[in-house]
């Protein structure tokens, strides 16, 4: 019976990561309860957002024409609805700011005197619009007593200048980079351990040599490789788009196309990400012989993968740094800084087209090093195999 080609023999070994993993439970349950929390968390958060300000309810006693009509687009340009109610007496606006019924009350005396009521003092805003307005209607009012149209009156020209202009719905695309690189540490973290723990069974359990009579050793780690990352880009891709419908659903996102495209932007780093990770992990799994060396070897990739997570938490920051500016070059690290920075705009065409081949470029590299080291440790038992030692082993 012949060999197989490379590339079924390939789909083979992940087309068995798939449906043996895919298929636990845990892996299942674990999905299922990432989406609800998601789902969850974000009718949780919209509801806790308010959806908007709240409307000032103002109550008006006595005659004060125009007033109310001022303070109400006073309020609306203010960015704090007014709702003013005409009270009969200053007796019920005092008991209806004492039962929460109004939030203020406005008193209208003779010759232009006025009270503002309020249960326990009165917001700044809200003072600040009230007092504004009867300004404006009482110069009105006087104007008017004198014949004076106060539309025919010059109104200064005011232009609103930004020195730092926001960039539009920033804010939701950093969101959904950072959401996307903290999926991408988990990822690591669970499916690069998934990878080396795979490695050390077979090894363990002496699987590896029967399945390296009928496949090559890079062969199988690559098939390895393919089916764990496929099973993890379907699971960020779900929780991706969980967030995404919930988030539009809710009217948490409101900017479903760019956000789409943001997302899109973070897939690709993902598989740059995942694909350094697990080649590391794969090839560290070879090294030991038993699962109670797993967890010291794979020490310095966790470090690593946190020092990757950190790097876009704090960072965000202060991404106009130079150190972080640097470090965002700099593969792995640019696999969560570089989406960060396309949401912000701090990076251009060129920048990003040299990032990814960099991390392309640090991709190869691991894979070199790590095929190397599992051609050469997979077979091996016994003591744990140095990376310095498998590297200089002939094969």
């Amino acid at each position: 019976m012949s060999a197989p080609s490379a590339s079924s023999a390939i789909w083979l070994i992940a087309r068995r990561e798939i449906v043996t993993r895919a298929k636990t439970r845990s892996f299942v349950i674990t999905t299922g309860a990432l989406m609800l929390i998601i789902i969850v968390g974000s009718i949780i958060w919209s509801a806790l957002s308010g959806g908007g300000p709240s409307t000032e309810r103002v109550g008006l006693v006595g005659d004060a024409p125009g007033l109310s009509a001022t303070l109400e687009a006073s309020g609306k340009a203010a960015g704090t609805p007014i709702d003013v109610v005409t009270v009969p007496s200053e007796q019920q606006a005092r008991d209806d700011v004492s039962s929460e019924d109004l939030d203020a009350a406005i008193v209208a005396g003779p010759s232009d005197q006025f009270v503002l009521l309020g249960k326990s003092g009165v917001d700044d805003t809200l003072a600040g619009i009230v007092h504004a307005s009867i300004d404006q209607s009482v110069l009105a009012a006087g104007l008017a007593e004198h014949g004076v149209d106060p539309a025919s009156l010059p109104r200064a020209t005011i232009r609103t200048e930004e020195t730092s202009p926001t960039k539009p719905d920033e804010g939701q695309r950093i969101v959904v980079a950072l959401v996307g690189s903290i999926l991408l540490m988990m990822a690591i973290m669970t499916g690069g351990a998934m990878v080396a723990v795979g490695v050390v069974e077979e090894k363990t359990s002496r699987i590896v040599e029967i399945l390296l009579a009928t496949v090559k050793p890079l062969h199988l780690l690559w098939g390895k490789i393919l089916g764990i990352g496929l099973i993890a880009l379907v699971q960020v891709v779900l929780l991706g788009a969980t967030a995404l419908i919930a988030g539009a659903a809710t009217g948490l996102l409101t900017i479903a196309g760019t956000a789409i495209g943001m997302f899109a932007a973070v897939l690709v780093w993902f598989v740059l990400g995942f694909l350094f990770f697990a080649i590391l992990y794969a090839a560290t799994g070879a090294l030991v012989s038993r699962q109670e060396e797993l967890n010291s070897a794979i020490t310095p990739l966790t470090v690593l993968s946190l020092a990757v997570l950190y790097a876009g938490i704090f960072g965000i920051q202060a991404l106009d740094s130079t150190f972080i500016t640097v470090l965002s070059w700099i593969p792995p690290f640019s696999a969560v800084l570089m989406p960060i920075r396309i949401a912000t705009g701090d990076t251009d065409v060129v920048q990003v087209i040299v990032t990814v081949v960099l991390m392309i470029a640090a991709c190869l590299l691991a894979t070199w090093l790590s095929a190397r080291i599992y051609q050469r440790s997979i077979l091996r038992t016994g003591t744990r195999v140095s990376f310095r030692e498998a590297l200089s082993m002939t094969r």
